[in-house]
């Protein structure tokens, strides 16, 4: 490669000032070019919006599919194109980042606007409303009970309802909104602190765009979204403190570092572990040349090892004295997905099926082989290119190096990581992790982008450069819609009709007016079993606390009973216990099989779906009618809620006289 292709290292030196007739012209140029972008952005969101309409109306379809991607690459390609184009200033491609990242909230924005949609959604939103209604934090939550350890994004979305009068749910998609444009500002800035120009690094930053989490996971109302902006700054902030060549500046960096990385420390469990990990990585990298090196790269040693120890240190100490069940939450995500892996290469296990069950369309599935293919080659010439560098003297040893090589480290982690994909137990995880990984990675392949980008527009013959940079583009675009694919579900994607199973499409209307009338009617904090889909609802907007089932708390046992069969002595005493004094019952269990395949908990015996697709609660639901110690108080056409009146523990079930399923009926 030549010594040109080097440029995207270094900052550019100043133009020359232009002549007053280049001047005039330019500015007309550039509103033009402002208005042509604003058209592309409107008319892209306006694809997606009718995409959205669509799949209102219908499970699924094609089309809606079609308009809404079609809306999406309308508004990513001319940001993209402009920030890659060598003479965009500085300050153009910030604004440019900080219009891509409101555009691509729009999705799910649009997706919810008024209320929780997805399952950790409804959590955070219980966790708000108690502080807000309590003024205490660490306040107990039955649907994900290890956030109420975690209250750092309840805590600023209460502060912000008191400050301004707005809403939950309008506060938090205030922040939300700040957070998703300060991650794409975060990465560009993380780019830039370990050497790359502004070109390059705001690449960089459309490139992390690609990753599975960027347009869905980390937007909704969960603490991740707020704790990896957190993170990526936190990094930032590290790679500035560890360059600066001033005393001062130093300790401005590691202060900011710190204040970084204690506010993700309080937010989310598993951002700050990778916080810690990734600061580790790279003050192991920083501290090999400092063995061979006295002056500066002892102190650059200990600054980079400061900062790592005195995060995990209060990483440590929130896990000890105020979060002490994260590692028991955390560990049996990776030790079932490494179990389940290695029982799938050894030929024990039935390995995870891509897409088995998935209403995408068939090109949207195959696109999501494309952004690994795209990132694996981006990341081979973001490697070669390193080594040129250093090979050539252009990267002499020194910080920037360390830094570069440790983050390349970092996203490498990725392509190791698809492979829990196939394992049932490892892939929420491995989806996880790669809103982490994908930091390094786009240090790494933004060179590379750059390289080809230059490559293709020094081409002598028009329609040659013309196609090269196109082919770039849709290249791009394809990423764009295959790392989107391999992250979330169309379900979860796309509004629709009710979707029995659904972590966010089982929600409706009806059963919003039974969780508030059964508010209304009995108050807040009772005790309740039901199964996952209704307890979302009912305990969030219902303000109720709904039983965790478990191997040793099996609820599910009631519903799964036989008409005759005697319920289990102990979990009748557990129920007991508990103070347990509601049963709700979803009446479509008795026919639906859920469409994520659990009806209580991830971890339920898989024989409650039954393999034939038939409901196994079919014919064993109505016998809660004819029991003693069940008082029906509310029925719906779907909905029933019992008074529980515990038995003894020989207590059967007996059959139940014939029902018709009616409307809107409630008991006292």
């Amino acid at each position: 490669m030549r010594t040109a292709t080097y440029s995207y290292l270094l900052e550019p030196p100043p133009p020359p000032e232009p002549s007053l007739p280049r001047r005039i012209w330019g500015s007309h140029a550039f509103w033009l070019v402002t208005l042509a972008l604003a058209g592309c952005e409107l008319a892209g969101l306006g694809a997606v919006v009718n995409g959205y309409r669509i799949a209102r109306g219908t499970l699924t379809s094609t089309s809606e599919f079609t308009w809404f991607w079609l809306g999406m690459i309308v508004m990513l390609l001319p940001v993209a194109a402009l920030i890659a184009r060598a003479a965009t200033p500085r300050g153009t491609r910030a604004a440019l980042l900080i219009l891509y990242g409101c555009v691509s909230y729009a999705p799910k924005l649009l997706r919810d606007p008024t209320a929780p949609a997805f399952h950790d959604e409804f959590a955070h939103w219980r966790a708000t409303e108690e502080i807000l209604s309590t003024g205490k934090l660490f306040q107990p939550n039955t649907i994900v009970p290890i956030i109420s350890q975690y209250p750092g994004l309840h805590a600023v979305t209460a502060a912000l309802v008191h400050a301004t009068g707005l809403t939950i749910w309008q506060s938090a998609t205030a922040l939300l909104i700040m957070f998703h444009v300060m991650l794409l500002l975060g990465v560009a800035a993380l780019a830039e602190a370990v050497g790359l120009n502004s070109r390059t690094a705001s690449l960089a930053a459309l490139l992390y765009s690609l990753n599975s989490s960027f347009l869905y996971f980390d937007t909704q109302f969960a603490y991740e979204s707020m704790a990896i902006t957190l993170v990526v700054w936190a990094l930032a902030m590290y790679a500035r403190a560890i360059r600066s060549p001033r005393r001062r500046g130093r300790r401005t960096w590691c202060v900011l570092t710190l204040l970084f990385a204690a506010g993700a420390a309080v937010t989310h469990h598993l951002s700050t572990i990778i916080l810690v990990v990734v600061m580790t990585l790279l003050a192991l990298s920083l501290s090999v040349p400092a063995l061979a090196r006295r002056d500066g790269w002892r102190r650059t040693a200990v600054t980079a090892w400061g900062l790592t120890l005195t995060t995990a240190a209060m990483a440590g100490a929130w896990y000890y004295f105020v979060a002490p069940a994260t590692l028991a939450y955390l560990s049996p995500y990776l030790g079932e997905g490494v179990t389940q892996l290695l029982r799938d290469v050894g030929g024990s296990g039935s390995a995870r099926q891509l897409f088995g069950a998935s209403l995408s369309p068939w090109w949207e599935q195959r696109s999501a082989y494309v952004v690994t293919m795209l990132a694996l080659a981006l990341a081979a010439g973001g490697l070669l290119i390193l080594r040129s560098l250093i090979k050539r003297g252009r990267l002499a040893p020194g910080r920037r190096r360390a830094l570069r090589c440790g983050f390349a480290t970092l996203g490498l982690v990725y392509f190791p990581s698809t492979l829990f994909i196939f394992s049932a137990a490892g892939a929420e995880g491995a989806r996880r992790s790669w809103a982490f990984s994908w930091i390094g990675l786009s240090v790494l392949m933004a060179p590379a982008a750059v390289w080809l980008i230059d490559r293709a527009g020094r081409r002598a013959v028009p329609w040659r450069r013309i196609s090269a940079l196109g082919g770039l583009l849709v290249m791009l675009a394809a990423a764009q819609v295959g790392g989107t694919a391999a992250g979330l579900d169309a379900s979860y994607r796309f509004p629709g009709p009710f979707l029995y199973g659904s972590d966010a499409r089982s929600d409706s209307p009806e059963l919003l007016a039974a969780a508030t009338w059964f508010r209304d009617r009995f108050g807040a904090g009772n005790n309740l079993v039901t199964d996952r889909y209704t307890g979302l609802v009912f305990g969030s907007f219902g303000l109720q606390e709904t039983a965790e089932p478990s191997a040793g708390f099996p609820t599910y046992d009631l519903y799964l009973a036989k008409p005759g069969q005697a319920v289990s002595p102990v979990l009748l005493a557990e129920l007991d216990g508990g103070h347990y004094t509601y049963l709700v019952v979803d009446e479509r269990m008795a026919y639906d099989v859920p469409e994520i395949g659990v009806y209580f908990e991830p971890s339920e015996p898989p024989s409650l779906v039954a393999s034939h697709g038939e409901s196994i609660f079919a014919g064993r639901l109505a016998k809660f009618d004819t029991i003693t110690w069940l008082v029906k108080v509310f029925s719906s056409d779907d909905y029933a809620v019992y008074r529980l009146t515990l038995p003894p523990a020989q207590q059967t079930y007996q059959h139940p006289p014939p029902r018709a399923r009616g409307s809107f009926r409630v008991a006292t």
